[in-house]
């Protein structure tokens, strides 16, 4: 729907045939708070959203619905790795040249960096009023940044390549020998969330694991993303990956299943913030109301990924937070351990 078909009846002036002007007409399904800032943000040129919580596509689409939902206010994202993120808005609030407006990983350690840096906005979005209270409970208490997405991790393989009796049932499995030249992960040095999946396997089984990793010789990618591919055209039989993306593929026809491992889903929840010194802070603002809205809940659900809120359904299929076992990685456990945890894996994987 667009906006205009939202609009409140106009009264008075259509009498004469004549219309408002966009920037004061109100959305009848628009809070005060998003009102206030879509009037605000008419005059800025739209916000641009560092990301690598999603893919591009899947980015493009966000700031598609963003920008139909407040007609006349732009979105542009760029996307990148979580690595490559972190480092680019580091290096603009250091040089006091901040060129993005919102940002969002799947790091949540890394906000505790920017906030260090006095980089972010204290800025709590109303509309977290309906998210779900178990990840409610991950945003930020001071009020910088809330949790934008969750994308829990598992296996997922192909079916051409591997038979349903050798199907891997837990996380230790992936140091079976049967697994050598066959597995696809990515580097925790550059992807938030593989970064996080690593803290819970240390964890959960110590050095022995990435030991057990390494002798299977693995490919290794930048990103979450580049396993999933792998496997999807069969250069590679088995990833750890994010489900959904999982679930993409086999909407696709494409040769995939998913394994929830039997220790639990990972999951790494992703997080938003408004850069302090964001350039257009008004539409920042309404950026971040839109990813804690029911809209953006409701997309996610659609892509066959968790809602956020609790007003909208988990999809069928869709693993429901609230019933099944998950594994997470605390915002002081990443922050005691992520860098210890990446150089093992370079002294082990020499990469």
């Amino acid at each position: 729907m667009t906006l205009i078909q939202r609009l409140v009846p106009v009264t008075g002036l259509a009498v004469f045939g004549l219309l408002l002007p966009a920037s004061i007409l109100q959305a009848q399904d628009l809070t005060e708070t998003e009102t206030a800032l879509y009037e605000a943000a008419q005059s800025e040129n739209g916000v641009t959203w560092y990301t690598s919580q999603l893919t591009t596509e899947q980015a493009e689409q966000v700031c598609a619905l963003f920008s139909e939902r407040y007609e006349g206010v732009g979105c542009f994202p760029v996307r990148a790795n979580g690595s490559s993120t972190l480092q680019r808005v580091v290096q603009e609030i250091q040089a006091g040249a901040v060129q993005g407006d919102v940002v969002s990983t799947n790091g949540v350690s890394d906000f505790e960096e920017f906030k260090a840096l006095g980089g972010l906005a204290q800025y709590r979005p109303e509309n977290l009023s309906g998210m779900e209270p178990s990840l409610a409970a991950l945003n930020d208490s001071d009020g910088y940044y809330f949790v934008s997405g969750t994308s829990p991790f598992g296996f997922v393989y192909n079916t051409e390549i591997v038979a349903p009796e050798d199907v891997p049932s837990s996380w230790n499995d992936l140091t079976d020998p049967r697994w050598r030249d066959q597995i696809a992960i990515a580097h925790p040095g550059f992807s938030g969330s593989a970064g996080q999946w690593a803290i819970a396997m240390d964890r959960l089984y110590g050095e022995a694991f990435f030991q057990g990793l390494a002798a299977n010789d693995p490919q290794i990618g930048r990103s979450i993303a580049d396993g999933y591919t792998l496997v999807t055209t069969g250069e590679r039989s088995l990833t750890v990956t994010s489900l959904a993306l999982g679930r993409d593929a086999m909407r696709d026809g494409k040769p995939v299943d998913l394994v929830v491992p039997e220790e639990g889903m990972f999951l790494p929840p992703s997080a938003a913030a408004v850069l302090a010194d964001a350039p257009n802070p008004n539409s920042a603002r309404l950026f971040a109301e839109f990813l804690a809205s029911t809209e953006f809940s409701e997309w996610l659900a659609s892509m066959g990924r968790n809602p956020l809120r609790t007003d909208v359904a988990t999809p069928e299929g869709v693993p429901d937070l609230t019933e099944v076992n998950v594994l997470t990685v605390s915002v002081a456990e990443s922050l005691e351990n992520q860098q210890r945890v990446v150089e093992m894996f370079r002294d082990i994987f020499g990469i």
